[in-house]
């Protein structure tokens, strides 16, 4: 792992990702909520906006890698990116039934629901930074 400092465009990069992933937990949230008040067939199209908005944070968050000088390691295959990608799901998925729960029982568990959403997002995103390397400048 580099121990150099990230460039501005990087840590930018970066901070985008995050608020991404932020947006697109409350739009799953959301999902879920107008799932269980109105219409599954609006939450899927809401939903459908949420998985949009994790992958531009995923582009985001390996274009901030390169920025920083990190490239694919060469044994990276497709085994770490259906791993992050199954994390993503699974968080989103959490996510909206966090959001279920909140209009269903109660708003204490879809908190709780959605910090364990966000840790499952988290773990997803390292697990696919763990496949990059530091490359000499």
């Amino acid at each position: 792992m580099s121990t150099a400092p990230m460039s501005a465009e990087a840590l930018r990069l970066r901070a985008v990702a995050a608020a991404l992933t932020l947006v697109s937990g409350a739009v799953m949230m959301l999902a879920g909520y107008i799932g269980r008040t109105e219409s599954w067939t609006a939450a899927g199209f809401i939903a459908i906006a949420g998985g949009i908005v994790i992958l531009a944070a995923i582009a985001l968050a390996r274009r901030a890698d390169l920025a920083k000088g990190r490239t694919l390691a060469p044994r990276s295959g497709r085994a770490g990116r259906a791993g992050t990608m199954a994390g993503t799901l699974l968080s989103g998925g959490l996510m909206v039934f966090a959001g279920y729960a909140g209009a269903a029982w109660s708003w204490g568990l879809a908190a709780a629901l959605a910090t364990v959403g966000g840790l499952v997002v988290g773990a997803a995103f390292a697990l696919g930074r763990r496949r990059t390397q530091a490359t000499p400048r």
